[in-house]
């Protein structure tokens, strides 16, 4: 886990539209994977004075990055263990402790929520440790990285998740695409905005050959209780679940309520490759209708 190239220029365009970074809490001990050519362009981005970058990040962490690119005053982190003397030792599978709610101006998670069982818990506690006003930044595996934790994650769950009625809103969303596993060590990657499925009316998917992680910006905007009502998939709302059935009628399978039977049969050779070659297009990062640009 960690602050790799793709995630620092997200945090930086992040602190360059207003978030702060103050109080700052790290879902464990950050590690800083940017070459300082990079680190350059950060700190005259956001008019850092440069410092002796020999020294710089000297025992692996990214608290000076935290520091001077992004402006922390004060930088916590938690952690299951002390093997990298976190200042709370603590299973985010159970409640944080009340000191720690509402506490910071920032929490950055950058590869941890992916291996924590209890992700309904884990996302309450990360939530409820932000101040009112305060930010979240998550970055976490999304596309062709199974076994890399517990979970892969979807612009769908996220955009559930920090929603209103859970005292949050999206300030951010975007796909990271590189083409190796350990994303830190290749200089390619691509940056696309998310759109979301509630407001497109679709699902947005995605079909594609090279890792993707997932970056979530989203600020807390309200006190309140997290995941009163369980959040529901858009599409299954406003489709199929507020759709009022016909008296006597049944929904089929296929979401309608007809009473035609078809039998089942597979699709021809071709027909199947030309549905294929579709779904590879439609469902690819060229749909700007859901990833509506590149960051940069």
């Amino acid at each position: 886990m960690g602050i790799s190239a793709s995630f620092g220029e997200l945090l930086v365009h992040a602190r360059q539209q207003g978030a702060r970074f103050d109080d700052l809490c790290t879902i464990g001990r950050q590690g800083l994977a940017i070459p300082v050519s990079q680190l350059q362009r950060m700190a005259h981005t956001v008019g850092a004075s440069e410092p002796d970058w020999a020294r710089f990040a000297v025992g692996g962490f990214a608290d000076d990055f935290f520091e001077l690119i992004l402006g922390a005053r004060s930088i916590h982190s938690v952690d299951y263990s002390d093997y990298q003397h976190a200042d709370l030792v603590h299973d985010l599978n159970t409640p944080l402790p009340d000191e720690w709610k509402q506490r910071f101006d920032a929490l950055i998670d950058g590869g941890s929520i992916e291996h924590i069982f209890d992700i309904r818990q884990a996302l309450i506690n990360y939530m409820e440790a932000i101040k009112v006003g305060g930010s979240l930044f998550l970055l976490t595996t999304s596309n062709n990285m199974c076994g890399h934790g517990f979970y892969q994650f979807s612009p769908e769950f996220f955009y559930r998740v920090f929603a209103e009625e859970n005292g949050f809103e999206v300030r951010d969303m975007a796909m990271v695409e590189a083409p190796l596993l350990t994303v830190e060590a290749s200089r390619w990657y691509r940056i696309f905005h998310v759109n979301d499925p509630a407001e497109i009316g679709r699902r947005v998917q995605l079909v594609n050959k090279r890792p993707v992680l997932i970056y979530v910006h989203a600020r807390r905007i309200a006190e309140g209780p997290v995941f009163e009502k369980p959040p529901l998939q858009s599409d299954y709302k406003m489709h199929k679940w507020d759709t009022k059935r016909e008296p006597g009628r049944d929904a089929s399978p296929a979401g309608d309520n007809s009473t035609v039977r078809k039998p089942f049969g597979y699709l021809s050779a071709l027909r199947e490759l030309r549905k294929r070659l579709r779904q590879r297009k439609k469902n690819s990062f060229r749909n700007r209708l859901f990833f509506p640009g590149r960051f940069n």
